[in-house]
């Protein structure tokens, strides 16, 4: 099931009611929302729920043995716990990949080897919620976690629906205390998550649609087809396509969990407004760049062995991610970038901050921050690293107009940068409208306005991205 379908919000209306009725009995309340989280996940496949529930159960026994430091080797048990979540990581998303490796290799060495071809499973959203597990066995070797969960309130936090899928990555220290004594009472911010609903929605079904099928899509697959400025109107594009496709899965998530009384991590907060790329990074999808930051950049060393090897580590925990994201050559290259950029701006620090002293030196700070990551999602998207350099080499081909620009795009590309720099007045505005409306016309005009977003979306519409991760 997806957020943006009449079959979700059925399956959440049912969840809703039950989910408070049956908050005086907080150990049914539990199992409940455990049960509905499980049959969330196994609508996608009942194969992957199994893998869900092994991996729940056998991390928690890790956990257990880390956070108890039992016979002394909670180290061991956390190398142990973590690389099994790993491979199982590596099976599901990269065996292909280590397949057509381990042949190669194995023919330079002058013999071959000949590994299985496996139909894969799509397992989504593996990705999520082993890294909340590796976060939690991480914590619980130091000390983060107090009082260790119970094996029900843990598998319930590992899947959570409304994060199981693409986020945002709670942490459970921010989880677990809201599960004690039946949570939460009454909804806190009701008009507030059912309007980031609603704008999620709207972002996904309307701009993410129409940029996608009519811009970015076409543009991305035959550059060669188009001049220099429907090039530049795709980059463009797809830098509010990938923003507005992640950021409404988040509004949602947060909306849906809103609703049933629980605070989730905000994971967004005006990326494109940051002045340098480390302000970028604690803006852009923000649990993610917090769990790479404690979880790969600190183990590693962080910033605490000198600006060669902090530079070093920058570049290391950036090019980890973009390998997360799969393992093409170019998602690689996408975080090495990143990687570089973050390690050469922490070199010069006190240019930075000189820079950013004076007003004309922010805006350019800005612009130069801007430019870089809308350039560098060049080879988020397409398929290999010299297809993102050809792009490139065709924006700056310089070619006329071409017959495939339409004015309408153009439009449609200034419109998604307006509503995304008004996009929290919007959320805002639209809380307090329905906080002054009678319940009664509160409950027509939501009803009204979904049915509008659904009626004006697409009949078929691409899964969010973050699904493929």
């Amino acid at each position: 099931m997806i957020f943006f379908t009449f079959e979700f919000l059925a399956f959440f209306a049912f969840v809703l009611i039950f989910n408070w009725a049956l908050k005086p009995w907080p150990l049914v309340w539990r199992i409940f929302l455990l049960g509905a989280s499980y049959y969330f996940y196994s609508v996608w496949d009942l194969r992957l729920l199994a893998v869900l529930a092994v991996l729940s159960v056998f991390n928690y026994l890790v956990g257990r043995a880390v956070h108890s430091n039992w016979g002394g080797k909670k180290n061991l048990f956390l190398a142990l716990g973590i690389i099994c979540d790993l491979l199982v990581l590596a099976f599901f998303k990269y065996y292909d990949f280590f397949r057509m490796l381990a042949e190669s290799f194995s023919k330079l060495l002058g013999f071959a080897i000949g590994l299985p071809l496996l139909e894969m499973l799509v397992a989504v959203g593996i990705s999520f919620y082993l890294f909340k597990i590796i976060s939690f066995l991480a914590d619980c070797r130091s000390s983060k976690i107090g009082k260790y969960p119970s094996l029900l309130d843990f598998s319930l936090y590992v899947a959570f629906f409304p994060q199981l899928l693409s986020g945002p990555i709670a942490r459970a220290q921010e989880f677990l205390p809201q599960l004690e004594n039946g949570g939460a009472k009454k909804i806190e911010g009701l008009y507030l998550n059912v309007t980031l609903i609603m704008v999620g929605l709207f972002k996904k079904l309307l701009i993410v649609n129409y940029l996608t099928t009519n811009i970015t899509d076409d543009v991305f697959v035959v550059p060669q087809n188009h001049g220099s400025l429907v090039i530049l109107l795709a980059i463009l594009a797809y830098a509010l396509v990938i923003y507005f496709d992640l950021s409404s899965y988040s509004d949602m998530a947060i909306g849906f969990a809103g609703l049933l009384g629980f605070r989730t991590p905000a994971n967004f907060d005006h990326p494109y407004a940051a002045l340098t790329i480390q302000e970028f990074w604690r803006k852009w999808h923000i649990t993610l760049s917090n769990w790479v930051k404690d979880y790969i950049y600190i183990p590693l060393g962080g910033n605490r062995k000198g600006k060669l090897r902090q530079a070093a580590n920058l570049v290391a925990a950036m090019t980890a991610m973009g390998f997360w994201h799969g393992s093409g050559g170019h998602y690689i290259f996408w975080g090495f970038l990143h990687g570089t950029a973050l390690g050469i701006t922490e070199f010069f620090p006190k240019l930075r901050d000189k820079i950013l002293s004076t007003l004309q030196g922010r805006f350019f700070s800005w612009l130069a921050t801007f430019i870089f990551v809308i350039f560098s999602w060049i080879f988020f998207r397409v398929e290999s690293v010299s297809d993102g350099f050809a792009m490139i080499g065709q924006l700056f081909s310089f070619q006329r107009l071409d017959e495939s620009f339409k004015l309408y795009a153009l439009l449609a590309v200034i419109v998604g940068f307006v509503f995304l720099a008004f996009e929290s007045r919007i959320i805002s505005f639209g809380a307090k409208i329905q906080q002054k409306m009678p319940r009664a016309a509160w409950i027509v005009f939501v009803t009204a306005v979904v049915a509008l977003l659904f009626r004006a979306g697409s009949d078929t519409l691409p899964a969010f991205i973050y699904f493929n991760f």
